[in-house]
């Protein structure tokens, strides 16, 4: 397969005609809420092969299946966020399909984050670049779609982190940066893939936009 689309939900989602078509779409997260918000997305992977990317936290599935979602696709992979050599002693899954759990494997490690006393050993800061790396370090796509990753840079941002919750001091490790290094470094690390990203984000992605194998397209919030 030569293409592939990760959709997480940001409020670039909006855009989605903006974004090439592709032979796979990874849906990040609780997706149901933007599938019935978004006609154009319904419509964008009615052809689609679609993998699933969600944590395993209980209710995660809940909007999924209000829409109706299992009745209408058929996923045929569901992506963990966290490393095959963890999942038997770090990773206790509250949800599940019918369909075996995919984890990453060890190239991953280079892109993830060691942090002193976290509950993992490896870690990425959103499970949206988890589900990037994967389609770049774990499958064979020469095309590489991205919408929705907005990095939570703004707070009506659709996403599970407010941008600056009631507390700016209160904020997810992620946003600070480290989620566009990994943008940044997976897309230089593998010239020969294309990557077109629509995103609603600015700050710390001055190098990844001016990559010859990246086409970035700023839009509005």
């Amino acid at each position: 397969m030569s293409s592939v689309s990760v959709l997480c939900r940001g409020l670039s989602l909006r855009y989605i005609n903006d974004l090439p078509k592709s032979d796979v779409v990874v849906l990040v997260n609780s997706f149901g809420d933007e599938l019935e918000k978004y006609t154009e997305i319904v419509e964008y992977i009615n052809e689609a092969e679609i993998y699933l990317c969600t944590s395993g936290t209980a209710g995660e599935l809940d909007t999924l299946h209000r829409f109706g979602f299992f009745e209408k696709f058929n996923p045929t992979r569901m992506i963990r966020p966290y490393l095959d050599e963890i999942s038997k002693t770090h990773i206790h899954l509250q949800n599940s399909i019918n369909l075996t759990d995919t984890f990453l494997s060890d190239a991953h490690k280079k892109y993830m984050y060691q942090i002193k006393n976290y509950k993992y050993p490896y870690t990425y800061p959103s499970s949206g670049i988890a589900a990037l790396s994967y389609v770049v370090l774990d499958c064979d796509f020469n095309n590489i779609n991205i919408i929705g990753l907005d990095f939570y840079e703004t707070i009506s941002n659709s996403s599970y982190y407010a941008a600056y919750d009631s507390n700016p001091l209160d904020t997810d490790w992620g946003k600070d940066g480290h989620m566009q290094e990994v943008v940044t470094s997976l897309v230089e690390d593998h010239p020969e893939k294309s990557f077109n990203m629509v995103s609603t984000a600015e700050n710390h992605l001055d190098d990844v936009k001016t990559m010859k194998n990246m086409n970035f397209k700023k839009v509005g919030g």
